[in-house]
């Protein structure tokens, strides 16, 4: 039974249908997945109680903070004995805001990867690497049903056996030091270098922000190195001498920082205080940021993409 179908549940339920899984989908009465689920040719369950009841395996696909709320009120009350939960993410579990009963297997089973990508590469017979992991082996088959459940979502993998501990801790720390917080900051940082320099904003977008596609790219397919090998001599001198200057010492010791707070569940719980008071701090820097120079330009260039 999959909980939840936005990005990651309708991938991972379309694979589980293609694998020949016997899956269903609990959904809202009135939700607007309703049609989608139905022209994916999947069973659809409106009644929460039943859903769990139901399941042999739950595979909990909705945000971190909804599902304590999920796990309580539908989920503990109704799994039967030896049944398993699935999650995508290990927030929950590892920072105990979900505390399972003894009877249940709690696997991790997590793509690298987005939704969309989960299902294309399924789509093209090839799949995303999967963390897996055990925080509780009821049935003593734990950590079999985590691998089988990975393979029917991603074929070939690969499948990294791992704890909740690392993947929530590397995959917070990697999302605020790089892919969401680091990377970000750093080309709003040099694009505003730049036009403070008086060049022009518009090429400072596109030196800054645009041409990190291409980049990336050949990131994602040589690594650093490898990627090094594909630039110019100016470009790669320039990169070897000037980038440790950036991330220097100062910025080791601030990711340390970071990660620490992470392990030790500060972060966390500044997070709990910020969704209690609905993230009013984050609300406001998003519409900050909105109107910087930065996101202007951007919605220019690219009117569909904003």
């Amino acid at each position: 039974m999959v909980f939840g179908y936005g990005s990651q549940g309708s991938a991972q339920a379309q694979n589980l249908r293609d694998s020949g899984k016997n899956v269903r989908v609990f959904l809202r009465p009135g939700s607007p997945h309703i049609q989608e689920v139905k022209e994916a040719g999947i069973p659809i369950t409106t009644d929460a109680g039943k859903a769990a009841k139901q399941a042999s395996i739950a595979a909990v696909l909705i945000p971190d903070g909804e599902q304590p709320k999920l796990y309580k009120h539908v989920l503990e009350p109704n799994l039967k004995p030896g049944a398993a939960i699935v999650f995508a993410h290990g927030f929950a579990i590892h920072y105990r805001r979900i505390v399972p009963r003894p009877d249940l297997d709690v696997l991790l089973v997590a793509p690298l990867g987005q939704g969309e990508i989960v299902r294309s590469d399924f789509v093209k017979g090839r799949g995303v690497p999967c963390i897996v992991a055990v925080a509780q082996d009821a049935t003593g088959k734990a950590l079999i049903r985590g691998h089988e459940y990975a393979k029917a979502i991603s074929k070939t993998g690969p499948f990294i056996d791992t704890t909740f501990a690392e993947e929530v801790e590397t995959d917070l720390f990697a999302e605020q030091a790089v892919l969401c917080g680091g990377v970000p900051e750093l080309i709003r940082a040099a694009f505003e270098t730049l036009v403070g320099a008086g060049y022009t904003p518009d090429v400072a977008y596109f030196s800054c922000l645009r041409e990190l596609r291409a980049i990336t790219k050949l990131l994602d397919r040589h690594s650093i190195a490898g990627m090094r090998k594909h630039i110019s001599d100016t470009a790669r001198f320039g990169a070897v001498t000037r980038g440790p200057r950036i991330i220097d010492s100062r910025t080791r010791r601030v990711l340390t920082g970071v990660l620490e707070e992470i392990r030790s569940g500060a972060f966390t719980q500044e997070l709990d205080e910020e969704r209690k008071r609905g993230f009013p701090n984050v609300r406001s820097r998003i519409e900050g940021e909105r109107r910087h120079q930065l996101e202007k330009i951007h919605r220019r260039h690219s009117p569909n993409n904003h």
